[in-house]
């Protein structure tokens, strides 16, 4: 007959074992918000998830860290050694709840507690049986450093804050690894009961159950006498860090390309680029009396390595107005994409004689030059960098209207109208809205040899790889038409002393003097800025292309090429 029972017991705690599996699919989900870091992995921002919970589930353990040792001594000191299950445990507990009709004290393991965390139920005797066999599954599918991890970035920390990292960040404004000795028994004493034992609130019970935590830990070797006084000394320096708010306008951008709404993302966004544009865009905004914008695109991956706005992100009414994402009159920032389109298609040639003379269109459409006035007889290459509108106007409507419109939401920029005849003409003129970052992901396209790739928020993204809109030959003759050291040191006044990397630029100015564009290009990386007011509705004198925003947009340049010295385009074997 024992024989019997003890088989029927095996087989029930085989069964068991087999039945109750570990909850390795919920152990992936956290209730966290969006993390997102720059490019080398620090936090640019930090959101809240359901609930409002403040939870950063990025912590990994080691034995050596504070936090660990404090929590193992004070939760579970068998929990190297045992499977989940602590027998020796559960035997004291049985006896003593026995003994004295009453539950004494529990049996649970970091491993159990940890089951707890990942499928919340209630403590019932039933959900006791099942926790203890998917404890011992748990073992068998993770790590014991893993299982630490699942308890630590889940453990509640008082308020709204969930898991050691947010623990360590919100009270003490410090990563869980760079805690004190103190500080770390403090936030795991916390655990078992975060309400008791909030500091905040309770100081003299966190601070108990802080020396209970050390004296665990001194207990079993851990720490010694000195390191327990010194921790207890130690003046504790309790502060709520508010979570990070970093370059706000790139992170809304970012954050709205996101697949889904949690999770912790490594964003293109490079931290030294994004300094060296943010500096430049409010240097220019504060010596213009407006705002500014810039953007900076690495050309092979179409990454964004920068986005800045001048201006204050928290001002009351235009603060948190992005300017790099606003639709804005493109001014002559379409002619080299014409100009590209003309040469693909055999209209023209850069030595080919255009005219540069007035002329009357329907509907009382004369438009002038900039300046005001006609160059007569000009060659296509001079027309695109002096940027004389009558020869563009005629070379769009050879090009084709719609033809053209087409190129133009290939290339990503969307807020152009999907009807041609609602610019008409006028578009070689910059009759149509455009936004600063599809822009500069445009001039990309050229940058790269006409091959057309998304703009990129995301390190870990695949760059897409989109189609050809231009010839290589065609982009190659703009960026050579738009480049030279005589067109640089016109634009860049004081810094023209200095020697500048090869890039091509183009200017581009609104009418009425309301917005005032520039963008700088090689091999590399573009750099475009807009200058203007974010209202939209006035402009002024000094808001031109080439006075405005070109010098910001080459001072970037020069960051990003101190030395001068830059990579050039090899020229196509089909251009002769």
């Amino acid at each position: 007959m024992a024989k019997f029972g003890a088989a029927a017991g095996a087989g029930v705690f085989a069964v068991s074992l087999w039945w109750f599996d570990p909850p390795l699919e919920e152990s992936t989900r956290y209730p966290a918000g969006v993390a997102l870091r720059d490019r080398t992995g620090a936090l640019l921002r930090v959101g809240l998830g359901p609930d409002d919970q403040d939870c950063r589930p990025w912590y990994r353990a080691d034995p050596e860290d504070w936090v660990v040792q404090a929590l193992v001594a004070s939760e579970d000191k068998r929990f190297w050694r045992h499977h989940g299950v602590d027998v020796l445990s559960l035997l004291r507990a049985v006896r003593q709840n026995v003994t004295t009709g009453r539950r004494i004290s529990g049996a649970s393991t970091i491993t159990s507690q940890a089951v707890r965390l990942i499928t919340p139920h209630p403590r019932k005797l039933r959900w006791k049986y099942v926790e203890a066999f998917q404890a011992m599954r748990l073992e068998m599918a993770m790590t014991k450093l893993a299982i630490i991890e699942q308890y630590l970035n889940r453990a509640p920390m008082a308020s709204n804050l969930v898991g050691i990292e947010a623990g360590a960040m919100g009270w003490f404004g410090k990563p869980a690894k760079s805690l004190s000795l103190g500080e770390a028994a403090l936030l795991v004493g916390m655990v078992q009961s975060p309400s008791r034992f909030r500091h905040d609130r309770n100081m003299a019970a966190a601070l108990r159950r802080r020396e209970y935590v050390l004296g665990r830990m001194l207990a079993l070797g851990l720490i010694t006498d000195a390191q327990k006084q010194g921790a207890e000394s130690a003046a504790l320096v309790v502060r709520r860090a508010p979570r990070p708010f970093e370059e706000p306008y790139f992170a809304d951008w970012a954050q709205s390309s996101l697949p889904r709404a949690g999770g912790d993302y490594t964003t293109t966004l490079d931290p030294g680029i994004q300094r060296a544009l943010a500096r430049r865009v409010d240097e220019r905004a504060a010596d213009l009396g407006c705002s500014a914008a810039g953007v900076v695109l690495d050309v092979r991956t179409g990454a964004v390595r920068a986005l800045a706005c001048s201006g204050d992100y928290f001002a009351d009414g235009e603060g948190q107005v992005n300017a790099a994402l606003a639709p804005r009159p493109a001014g002559s920032t379409l002619k080299p994409f014409i100009f590209a389109s003309a040469l693909d298609r055999g209209i023209v040639a850069p030595a080919e004689t255009l005219l540069d003379v007035p002329r009357h269109f329907s509907g009382g459409f004369s438009p002038v030059n900039f300046d005001g006035g006609f160059r007569g007889r000009v060659s296509a290459a001079e027309a695109l960098v002096l940027s004389l509108n009558i020869p563009f106007i005629t070379l769009v409507s050879e090009v084709g209207l719609v033809r053209f419109n087409g190129t133009l939401h290939a290339l990503g920029l969307d807020t152009v109208s999907p009807s041609a005849q609602t610019h008409g003409a006028g578009i070689a003129v910059g009759n149509a809205d455009v936004r600063l970052l599809d822009l500069a992901n445009a001039y990309a396209t050229i940058a790269r040899g006409g091959v057309h790739t998304p703009p990129r928020a995301l390190e870990s993204a695949e760059p897409a790889v989109g189609p050809r809109l231009f010839s290589e030959a065609a982009c190659w003759l703009v960026s050579d038409i738009l480049s030279g050291d005589a067109r640089a040191q016109g634009a860049v006044g004081h810094i023209a002393a200095a020697k500048l990397p090869r890039a091509a630029w183009k200017t581009g100015t609104s009418a009425a003097n309301r917005d005032a564009w520039t963008v700088v290009w090689n091999p590399e990386h573009v750099v475009a800025v807009w200058c203007g007011h974010k209202r939209g509705n006035f402009g002024d004198e000094s808001i031109v292309g080439i006075a405005a925003a070109a010098p910001a947009a080459w001072e970037v340049m020069r960051d990003l090429y101190p030395s001068g010295d830059a990579p050039w385009y090899d020229r196509p074997a089909d251009v002769v």
